[in-house]
């Protein structure tokens, strides 16, 4: 059966939907990218569990309720980080400072996988909607790793759980972040970007996924930043070309540029994201938000 456009990756090659699909889309890069013994086990255990939390069967986590941030997107930029792993080794020298080994691929993979797992709501939290805690989901994300590390063989490395802050827009790169750390800070933060830009209904999301956790923190209604779904979608282009684009560029510095090097030349994941954005200036222009006729799934139960 023929892979859905909307339920793939900007390749076309691999199901967002499945994470054993994404689960062998990473082991293969890392086999080649490292050899067989980088930590598969570790991997496949840390897919296998955040599949669980999302759909409600984690000790201690309740199941996913928002709709933007789903287990589709954490696969995405899973399978996103991956790629720009592989892309940064093969532009830097082995001997660079920054170059990753597998034991940071790794880690870097895990926390990228569950940067967003601070919006899942714990037992005493059900009266919540988990996208309430948007303000501080990486800090109790940072928190739920360092416990989750403390139980595989990358406990030595649980402290770095850190990193997952970069994905917060608002937050600096830290001067201590030096070598590999200070790398999968920056591939993290692109990784999140990359997926979300390059998702083939990304624009549909923003109106329907998107606007509703805003309206969780109060940004929507009369008087907030976004008081309708349309002015969201008017916001965006500035959004990407200011915010997201420094971010890239300042933060993350240009890490997206791996992303072509991973695929040897044109960039699958800018072609995305270049095409949305046309099409979104293209019914911006014309004003006919109903040009948007894609629609969106959240993808909540799965299993690996």
């Amino acid at each position: 059966m023929a892979l859905s456009l909307a339920h793939s990756d900007p390749t076309q090659t691999v199901d967002l939907q499945s994470p054993q699909a994404v689960l062998q889309a990473i082991d293969g890069i890392l086999r080649r990218r490292y050899g067989p013994d980088y930590g598969f086990p570790v991997l496949e255990q840390a897919v296998a569990d955040l599949t669980r939390a999302f759909r409600g069967d984690y000790p201690g986590l309740l199941r996913c309720d928002t709709h933007y941030h789903d287990l589709r997107h954490a696969l995405d930029a899973g399978l996103a980080m991956a790629r720009l792993i592989d892309g940064h080794c093969q532009s830097v020298a082995v001997d660079d400072a920054e170059r990753l080994d597998a034991e940071h691929a790794l880690l870097g993979l895990l926390l990228t996988l569950y940067h967003d797992i601070g919006l899942l709501r714990r037992p005493d939290e059900a009266d919540l909607e988990g996208a309430s805690l948007t303000p501080i989901h990486e800090r109790r994300g940072v928190h739920f790793m360092e416990t989750y590390l403390r139980q595989t063989p990358l406990a030595h490395r649980a402290k770095q759980s850190e990193l997952i802050m970069i994905t917060r827009l608002d937050y600096k790169m830290r001067p201590e972040w030096q070598g590999p750390n200070r790398t999968i800070a920056r591939l993290m933060g692109a990784a999140d970007l990359m997926s979300q830009l390059s998702d083939r209904c990304y624009l549909e999301k923003c109106r329907d996924f998107l606007f509703i956790e805003f309206s969780a923190i109060g940004l929507t209604g009369p008087g907030n930043p976004y008081p309708d779904q349309q002015t969201l979608l008017r916001k965006t282009p500035a959004f990407y070309t200011g915010l997201l684009r420094r971010r890239l560029h300042d933060e993350y510095d240009d890490s997206d540029r791996y992303m072509a090097a991973h695929f040897g030349g044109e960039c699958p994941y800018t072609t995305a994201i270049e095409r949305n954005f046309g099409y979104l200036q293209g019914l911006l222009d014309s004003e006919d938000f109903g040009q948007l006729r894609r629609t969106p799934q959240r993808v909540i139960d799965a299993t690996c």
